[in-house]
C-alpha cells in the first residue's frame, strides 16, 4: 500500500535568487543596473544618528537635581568626546568627577530629575555588497538595491525578528544548551549558531550586547512567546521584532539542530550571512567568485513593478519510498533524521490506541521504528 507524507525543504543549495540590500538611513547608492559586484565593494553610504543616552548626574554626584547645572563644566549644546570631563563636585573629602561615557552633544538637562541627555553625533555608515552578483534594480529614494546572486538558503520551523546581517559564529555542538556565560560582548553584530536550546538569560544577554541573530535547534515555548509578542501562531504577513532575529530550526523544547542544517552552517563559519526571523530563513551567500558564471547564465522571472518579494512556501505531499531521507516529527525520537529502509505491510496498534503502519529509519547511530504519520520527507 502506498504511503504519503509531507515534504519539507530545509536546505536549498546553490540557488540563484534575488536579495535586497538597503541603506541604514538616508544616503546615496553608487551602483548602476547591470553592474557586477563583489562582497567587499561599498555600494552606498548613509548618515545616521544612533539616538541618545541619558545619565543621572544627580545620583552620580550625590546632589539635588537643582544643583546639577552649576556643576557642569560644559555648556548645553556643546560637543563632547568620550572620556572628557563632564561635571565635577568639590568637597572637603575630595571631589567627585563624571566623564562623558560617549561622543555626543549635550542636548538637554532635566532640572527636576538631574538627568542629562547626550545625543550621539551622526556618523557615516558604508553599505558593503556582501555578495557576488549583478545589480538588477536601484531605488535611490528608498535606498534599496536588488542583486541577483547565488546562495544557500536554510528554512527553519519558526522565528521572529527583522531582516539582519552579520558574521556567522558557531558557539557549540549542535546538541548543547547555550547559557548566559556563552554569549560574550565581542559577539556584537554577529549571528550565533547554538545547540539544542538558548536559555532565557542567554537570549536577553544577546539582545543587550547587540547580537544580530540566533540560529538554534529548539526554543522554550514561553521564551518564544516573549520575543514573538505573546503568540505561537501568526498570520502569513507579520512584522515582529524585539531587537534580535531568531530562527528555530526544529521546534519547541531542547532539540539538536539537524545534521543537514548544522553541516551547512559549519561551511560558512566566519562568513557574512543574512537572517530573516519573521520568514524563518537564513541566507548564506556564496563566497566563491566562481559563482559568477552561474549567476550570469541564469535568468530569473522579470521583477514585478511593485518590487521583489519571496514566494510563500506551500506544503507538498509525496509518496514515501525506500531510500528517501526522512525526519521524525512525532513525540518519540523527535528531530532524528535518517534513511527510510522499510515500511511494514500491516497495521500495528500503537500505545495511543491508534493503528498505523510502522516505518524503519536508519539514523547515524541506530535503527528506529516510528509510525508513518510521524515522518516527513526532507530535502
Amino acid at each position: 500500500m502506498k504511503q504519503f507524507v509531507p515534504v519539507r525543504l530545509r536546505v536549498e543549495k546553490n540557488a540563484v535568487t534575488r536579495i535586497t540590500r538597503a541603506l541604514n538611513g538616508r544616503g546615496t547608492l553608487n551602483v548602476r543596473v547591470g553592474q557586477q559586484i563583489s562582497p567587499e565593494e561599498i555600494i552606498g553610504s548613509s548618515t545616521i544618528s544612533a539616538g541618545f543616552r541619558t545619565i543621572n548626574l544627580s545620583s552620580l554626584l550625590s546632589v539635588a537635581p537643582a544643583e546639577v547645572e552649576r556643576l557642569l563644566v560644559r555648556k548645553l549644546n556643546q560637543r563632547i568626546y568620550k572620556g572628557e570631563l563632564l561635571a565635577q563636585k568639590k568637597g572637603w573629602l575630595g571631589k567627585k568627577i563624571v566623564t562623558a561615557p560617549t561622543d555626543g552633544i549635550l542636548d538637554f538637562l532635566n532640572n527636576k530629575t538631574g538627568e542629562l541627555r547626550i545625543t550621539f553625533m551622526p556618523k557615516k555608515v558604508n553599505l558593503p555588497a556582501g555578495v557576488f552578483g549583478i545589480v538588477e534594480a536601484v531605488d535611490q529614494e528608498r535606498g534599496q538595491i536588488i542583486i541577483r546572486t547565488e546562495v544557500c538558503r536554510i528554512y527553519g520551523m519558526l522565528g521572529s525578528g527583522h531582516f539582519r546581517e552579520g558574521i556567522l559564529r558557531i558557539l557549540s555542538r549542535k546538541d548543547e544548551l547555550i547559557s548566559k556565560s556563552g554569549v560574550k560582548p565581542e559577539y556584537e553584530g554577529n549571528i550565533l549558531v547554538g545547540g539544542s536550546l538558548y536559555l532565557k538569560e542567554a537570549i536577553s544577554t544577546a539582545i543587550s550586547i547587540g547580537v544580530s541573530g540566533i540560529i538554534t535547534g529548539g526554543i522554550d515555548a514561553g521564551d518564544y512567546r516573549a520575543v514573538a509578542s505573546g503568540r505561537l501562531v501568526f498570520p502569513k504577513k507579520i512584522d515582529n521584532d524585539v531587537g534580535i532575529s531568531i530562527v528555530v530550526c526544529e521546534g519547541f523544547g531542547s532539540i539538536p539542530i539537524g545534521m543537514d542544517i548544522f553541516e551547512t552552517l559549519q561551511n560558512f563559519e566566519g562568513k557574512f550571512i543574512l537572517i530573516d526571523g519573521n520568514k524563518s530563513s537564513v541566507i548564506l551567500p556564496s563566497f566563491l567568485s566562481s559563482c559568477m558564471v552561474k549567476i550570469k547564465s541564469t535568468k530569473l522571472p522579470d521583477l514585478p513593478k511593485t518590487g521583489f518579494s519571496d514566494t510563500d512556501r506551500t506544503t507538498i505531499i509525496s509518496e514515501l519510498k525506500i531510500g528517501l531521507k526522512v525526519r521524525v516529527v512525532g513525540n518519540s525520537y523527535f528531530g532524528e533524521q535518517g534513511k527510510l529502509v522499510a515500511v511494514n505491510d500491516s497495521l500495528s496498534l500503537l500505545p495511543s490506541g491508534i493503528y498505523d503502519y510502522l516505518a524503519t529509519v536508519e539514523t547515524a547511530r541506530r535503527k528506529i521504528q516510528v509510525p508513518v504519520a510521524n515522518l516527513e520527507i526532507i530535502m
